[in-house]
C-alpha cells in the first residue's frame, strides 16, 4: 500500500505542473492562485477533483493591504480539509503564491499591531511564515493526505567574495519557500522538449527520500502511478 506523500514540483510556467498535480489519486482539491487549473482540470473528465479559486487583487502600491483576509481564508479551508478525511490529494497551486501572500500577510499583522510604517519584515521576523509553512506539510503527513506544492522557479542570485551585490548565478532555484524541498519526500523538477512537432513534459527527479538511485531519474509524460511504482515498488 502507498503511503500519503508529500511532492514539490517546480518548473517554469507551463511545464506541465499542475497536470501532473492531478494525476495523483482522487478525490483531489486545489487551491488554485493562478486561475489555471480549470482548464487543466477538463483533460481529466473522469477524475473527482475540486478547484477552489483565489483571486489576488491588483496591487499597485506597498501601501495596498490585502493579503491578510485571503490567507485566513485559505488557511481555515486547508485545515477542514486536511482533517476532514475528504480528500486523497490536496493540493497547492502555487505555492510561490501562498508563501508570497503569507508574508504580506504576516506584515500587515505587524502594521496592525501599531506599527503602521512598517514596510518590510527584519530576518529574525520570519519565523512566523517559518511555522505556518511547516504546519501545513506537517498536518498533511500527521492526516495521512498526499499533499502537492506546485512552484515556479527563479534564477538564484548569490554575493561573491569581495562583492558588496548580489549577482545572478544562472542556476534556477524554488521561488517560494526555500524549506519546501527539504520536507517534501519527492521533489520534481518540469521542463518540455519538442518531439516530431509535439510538446513532451519532462519530469526529473531533484531528490527523494525512498530511492537514492533514482535521483536524476527523468519521465516523459508521466503520472503519479509511473513515478510511485518507480520509487516505492509498488
Amino acid at each position: 500500500m502507498i503511503p500519503n506523500i508529500l511532492v514539490s514540483i517546480s518548473g517554469l510556467p507551463k511545464t506541465g505542473k499542475t497536470y501532473l498535480e492531478m494525476t495523483f489519486p482522487d478525490p483531489i482539491k486545489i487551491y488554485s492562485f493562478d486561475g489555471g487549473a480549470d482548464y487543466v482540470r477538463t483533460k481529466f473528465p473522469d477524475k473527482n477533483i475540486t478547484i477552489q479559486n483565489y483571486f489576488l487583487p491588483i496591487i499597485e502600491s506597498t501601501e495596498d493591504t490585502w493579503a491578510l483576509p485571503i490567507w485566513e481564508e485559505f488557511y481555515k479551508q486547508f485545515k477542514e480539509d486536511v482533517e476532514g478525511g475528504q480528500y486523497q490529494t490536496l493540493g497547492i497551486d502555487t505555492a510561490t503564491a501562498v508563501e508570497s501572500t503569507l508574508r504580506q500577510a504576516i506584515l500587515e499583522e505587524f502594521q496592525n499591531d501599531n506599527k503602521p510604517n512598517k514596510k518590510k519584515l527584519a530576518t529574525n521576523e520570519y519565523v512566523s511564515r517559518n511555522l505556518r509553512m511547516t504546519a501545513m506539510f506537517n498536518r498533511a503527513r500527521m492526516c495521512g493526505v498526499n499533499l502537492v506544492t506546485v512552484q515556479y522557479l527563479k534564477e538564484q542570485w548569490l554575493k561573491r567574495p569581495g562583492s558588496d551585490k548580489a549577482e545572478p548565478t544562472g542556476e534556477l532555484i524554488v521561488d517560494g519557500w526555500n524549506q519546501t524541498e527539504g520536507y517534501a519526500d519527492i521533489n520534481v523538477e518540469m521542463t518540455t522538449k519538442e518531439r516530431a512537432g509535439k510538446t513532451v513534459m519532462v519530469s526529473t527527479i531533484k531528490s527523494n527520500r525512498f530511492e537514492r538511485e533514482m535521483n536524476g531519474k527523468q519521465f516523459e509524460d508521466t503520472t503519479f502511478d509511473e513515478i510511485t511504482a518507480l520509487l516505492l515498488g509498488e
